[in-house]
Formats: C-alpha cells, sequence, structure tokens
C-alpha cells in the first residue's frame, strides 16, 4: 500500500518525532522520495522544530531580557520576540496598521526575520496547497475507497452503509420476535 499525501501530512510529525513502526517509516521515507510537496513540508516542519526545541531547551538558563537564536548563540533583542510573537497574526492580516509598519520595518532591516517571514508564508503556502488538494480529493467517495483498501470490494459496490445493515438486521429481529409472539398468544 502506498501513502497518500493526506496520510503523510498526518505521518509527518510522527516521522520526526520516530514513533512509527519500521514498516511504515520504511513507507514515508519511500513517499519522501517520491514526493517533492511532502519532501518540502517535512524539511520546514522538521526546521522549525528543531528551532522550537532548541529554543524551549535553553530559555531556562537566559536572561529573561535577552532570547538567545537557535541557528546561532546571537543575543537577540526583545523587537525579535514582539517579531515572533506577533508572525502569524501578521501573516494572517489581524494586527493594526502601527503593529504592521513595525513588523515591516523590523523584517527589513532582520535578515533572520525575512528567513522567518519566508518560512511562514512558506508553510501557509504548503497548508493552502494541502487543503485545496485534500478538499478535491474529498470529493470522492471516501467510503468507498476505505473499503476498497481493505480489500472489501463487494460491500463498496453493494452501496448499503453498514449502520443501516445493522438497522435492517435489528428490524427484521424485532418482526420475527414479534410474530413469534403473537403467533404463541394465538396458540
Amino acid at each position: 500500500m502506498k501513502l497518500t499525501c493526506a496520510q503523510m501530512d498526518v505521518l509527518i510529525s510522527f516521522y520526526i518525532d520516530n514513533d512509527l513502526s519500521k514498516t511504515l517509516k520504511t513507507k514515508v521515507e519511500e513517499h519522501l522520495e517520491s514526493c517533492p510537496a511532502c519532501k518540502a513540508k517535512y524539511e520546514i516542519i522538521k526546521s522549525m522544530l528543531t528551532d522550537l526545541k532548541s529554543v524551549l531547551g535553553k530559555e531556562e538558563a537566559i536572561p529573561e531580557e535577552i532570547l538567545y537564536s537557535s541557528a546561532s548563540n546571537v543575543p537577540v533583542s526583545s523587537q525579535y520576540r514582539v517579531f515572533k510573537n506577533n508572525l502569524s497574526a501578521y501573516v494572517d492580516n489581524e494586527l493594526t496598521n502601527e503593529e504592521n509598519v513595525k513588523i515591516k520595518k523590523f523584517t527589513i532591516n532582520n535578515k533572520k526575520a525575512r528567513k522567518d517571514l519566508e518560512d511562514t508564508y512558506n508553510i501557509r503556502r504548503l497548508m493552502n496547497d494541502s487543503f485545496r488538494k485534500t478538499k478535491a480529493d474529498a470529493r470522492q467517495d471516501f467510503s468507498k475507497n476505505v473499503l476498497k483498501q481493505l480489500e472489501l470490494e463487494d460491500e463498496a459496490f453493494l452501496g448499503i452503509h453498514p449502520v443501516i445493515k445493522i438497522i435492517i438486521g435489528f428490524t427484521v429481529s424485532v418482526l420475527v420476535f414479534t410474530s413469534i409472539v403473537l403467533f404463541s398468544i394465538s396458540a
């Protein structure tokens, strides 16, 4: 079975944390080799997680006023922390005009901020692409695809939902039981 891009969206974080079985890990690696979009997502997520883990690991030993960059051991100003805290809101156009101007000025003058902004836009683009692809894939009959994957094609083509089968079975059982009770009362 080959993994889909939608399945990869779920599995990437488990792969990064090394929480997959050997078989699934192999399937993920095969997919990453053959799919440039998923490979790009993987690289961005891995980079962000590495940065986050290194920042969180150093945060306790660093004075409140200074936050060290995970890429280098260079002190970063409180302006950078403000930038990082507002980056998502900036990308989503949720800031006031004054806050937007401050972010733009800081980004123009700071190489790391420009890279962070570019990474954020790349992640947003990848997420939008993934959403559009998933939305298009969802137009297909999901339950039929799942049943086909489980090699239960005869049920997929029958077209009766399993819940409906249970309701029909229950109704038939009630009718049989009622018939038996009525027959025994009349006899």
